[in-house]
Protein backbone atom coordinates (compact mmCIF):
# COMPACT_ATOMS: atom_id res chain seq x y z
CA UNK A 1 0.00 0.00 0.00
CA UNK A 2 1.90 3.20 -0.86
CA UNK A 3 1.51 6.45 1.26
CA UNK A 4 2.27 9.94 1.86
CA UNK A 5 6.27 10.01 2.52
CA UNK A 6 7.24 7.18 0.88
CA UNK A 7 10.42 6.89 -1.80
CA UNK A 8 9.93 5.98 -5.60
CA UNK A 9 12.80 5.41 -7.69
CA UNK A 10 12.21 5.83 -11.49
CA UNK A 11 12.75 2.55 -13.47
CA UNK A 12 13.60 5.15 -17.08
CA UNK A 13 16.94 4.27 -17.55
CA UNK A 14 17.45 8.25 -19.15
CA UNK A 15 16.69 9.12 -15.55
CA UNK A 16 18.62 6.70 -13.66
CA UNK A 17 18.82 7.59 -10.36
CA UNK A 18 15.84 9.89 -10.05
CA UNK A 19 13.72 9.82 -6.76
CA UNK A 20 10.80 11.07 -6.02
CA UNK A 21 8.48 11.62 -2.56
CA UNK A 22 5.19 10.77 -2.13
CA UNK A 23 2.94 13.90 -1.04
CA UNK A 24 -0.77 12.26 -1.10
CA UNK A 25 -2.43 9.70 -2.92
CA UNK A 26 -5.47 12.03 -4.83
CA UNK A 27 -7.99 9.38 -6.42
CA UNK A 28 -6.21 6.63 -9.32
CA UNK A 29 -2.68 9.45 -8.70
CA UNK A 30 -0.26 10.14 -6.37
CA UNK A 31 1.11 13.68 -5.89
CA UNK A 32 5.11 13.39 -5.85
CA UNK A 33 7.99 15.69 -5.24
CA UNK A 34 10.66 15.77 -7.35
CA UNK A 35 12.81 18.93 -6.46
CA UNK A 36 10.78 22.11 -6.36
CA UNK A 37 8.39 20.08 -8.67
CA UNK A 38 4.90 18.48 -7.90
CA UNK A 39 4.52 16.07 -10.32
CA UNK A 40 1.19 13.55 -10.96
CA UNK A 41 1.92 9.72 -11.05
CA UNK A 42 -0.88 7.24 -11.88
CA UNK A 43 -0.68 4.41 -9.49
CA UNK A 44 -1.12 1.80 -12.08
CA UNK A 45 2.50 2.97 -13.52
CA UNK A 46 3.98 2.21 -9.66
CA UNK A 47 5.44 -1.36 -9.14
CA UNK A 48 6.32 -3.08 -5.54
CA UNK A 49 7.03 -6.25 -6.75
CA UNK A 50 10.57 -5.69 -7.43
CA UNK A 51 10.49 -6.76 -10.63
CA UNK A 52 12.95 -4.96 -13.20
CA UNK A 53 11.39 -2.88 -16.20
CA UNK A 54 12.37 -0.38 -18.09
CA UNK A 55 9.39 2.25 -17.28
CA UNK A 56 7.25 3.45 -15.02
CA UNK A 57 8.06 3.68 -11.09
CA UNK A 58 9.24 1.79 -8.26
CA UNK A 59 9.08 1.41 -4.37
CA UNK A 60 12.46 -0.67 -4.38
CA UNK A 61 15.36 0.39 -5.44
CA UNK A 62 17.00 -1.33 -8.45
CA UNK A 63 20.42 -2.80 -7.47
CA UNK A 64 23.18 -2.79 -9.92
CA UNK A 65 24.11 -6.63 -10.93
CA UNK A 66 28.05 -6.45 -10.28
CA UNK A 67 29.65 -3.31 -8.68
CA UNK A 68 33.04 -3.68 -8.19
CA UNK A 69 33.00 -3.98 -4.11
CA UNK A 70 30.80 -7.23 -4.54
CA UNK A 71 33.66 -9.14 -7.60
CA UNK A 72 34.66 -12.11 -5.79
CA UNK A 73 37.56 -13.86 -7.98
CA UNK A 74 38.64 -17.04 -6.76
CA UNK A 75 41.37 -19.18 -8.70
Amino acid sequence: MLKAGQVLYDNDPRYRGRQVEVVRIEGACAMCKCGPRLVKIRLEYIFDDGKPRRSGYSTVAQTESASPSTIVIQP
